[in-house]
């Protein structure tokens, strides 16, 4: 059965209306709340039975997370982690989405995935992530996921393999071949769950590694631009109320291209109004049709704006809170851990590995 042929790309907007994931950032939760939102459409869509009667019973069951375990309760692993895997491209963006898929090799990969986890761990948590090794890279031509050691993945029985089912899909979005996936228990026993593209059970405990074999022939990733065009994981179209239409998007369009030229402390609304043509009136109206707030999207665009200099590898942190508007390195340290669990610091430091 080919679930990816299931697939539509718009959430519809009244799917949920609880926001998830707020603990780890505001960049983190504004993205995954989305996907999420659009995952459980997409179940809904896909496994309409499983929703027939539960949806007029239980009135929590309109929540993302709820309508997600009940695919899970009913359909098992495989289901989550095949639907994942169907939307595991990253489409919008967030820290950790866009320093994975600009990732040059599978070890560079595995080292920025387990180096941000590690990091998040500290500021979230206050724990060492230092032994709990998410993903490794066994063998030149296989990964092994343990998605039961890393939060959130680990607070939902479904987590594991909704976040093997991303991370699988990510792998796949940037054309390396998948030969097969493997749930490896504790106990060491291998269960085949998805070769040649077929899936071949539900395989997956809750405490089980993911091995994931790559093709012989994929000696590193894609290319020499990364994992995928940096198009889709740097857009913000996540943030958009989609009801608003085309419109919304060409506006924030232009509204980021003016923030993105900017440097020192970013313009007021009144300014970035001017440069549009537009009255701080009619900007400030046009941004709440479309779910926005002006200050918000300033703290979305400076910091995606640092993220892409400090994987560019600028180094002075001075130089890159000037160039990403922020007025100086502590306010864009601030910044960082409120919305992506990360310091700037300890971000420069990983990616100079």
């Amino acid at each position: 059965m080919n679930i990816d042929a299931k697939i539509c790309h718009e959430p519809r907007s009244n799917v949920g209306n609880l926001r998830v994931n707020e603990p780890l950032g505001e960049a983190y939760s504004a993205y995954w709340n989305w996907w999420l939102k659009h995952f459980a459409h997409q179940a809904e869509a896909r496994f309409p039975d499983v929703y027939a009667r539960c949806t007029q019973q239980d009135p929590d069951a309109k929540d993302a997370l709820s309508r997600i375990g009940m695919l899970y309760e009913a359909r098992g692993c495989a289901a989550v982690f095949g639907l994942a895997r169907a939307l595991g491209r990253p489409s919008g963006f967030d820290v950790i989405s866009h320093l994975l898929t600009s990732a040059q090799s599978v070890s560079g990969l595995v080292r920025r995935w387990s180096g941000v986890l590690a990091l998040q761990s500290s500021i979230r948590f206050e724990e060492s992530f230092a032994r709990q090794e998410f993903i490794v890279a066994d063998q030149c031509n296989s990964l092994v996921l343990s998605p039961y050691k890393v939060r959130p993945a680990n607070q939902k029985p479904f987590g594991p393999a909704m976040l093997a089912g991303v991370a699988t899909g990510t792998l796949e979005s940037a054309g390396i071949h998948i030969q097969g996936i493997w749930s490896v228990t504790r106990g060491g026993a291998s269960y085949p769950m998805y070769r040649f593209g077929t899936f071949l059970g539900d395989g997956i405990d809750f405490d089980s590694d993911i091995l994931i074999v790559l093709s012989e022939d994929t000696p590193g990733l894609k290319g020499d631009a990364g994992l995928m065009p940096p198009a889709r994981s740097l857009s913000f179209c996540h943030l958009v109320n989609r009801q608003t239409g085309p419109g919304a998007n060409r506006l924030l369009e232009r509204i980021v291209g003016s923030l993105e030229r900017s440097e020192g402390e970013h313009p007021g609304l009144t300014s970035t109004a001017a440069e549009l043509g537009l009255s701080p009136r009619s900007l400030s109206r046009r941004l709440t049709e479309a779910g926005l707030g002006y200050a918000r999207l300033v703290r979305f665009v400076r910091l995606r704006k640092a993220t892409r200099l400090l994987a560019a590898g600028n180094c002075c942190l001075d130089d890159v809170a000037y160039q990403a508007s922020y007025s100086d390195r502590h306010h864009m340290s601030r910044d960082f851990r409120k919305m992506a669990q990360l310091t700037p610091a300890g971000l420069r430091e990983l990616l100079a590995r």
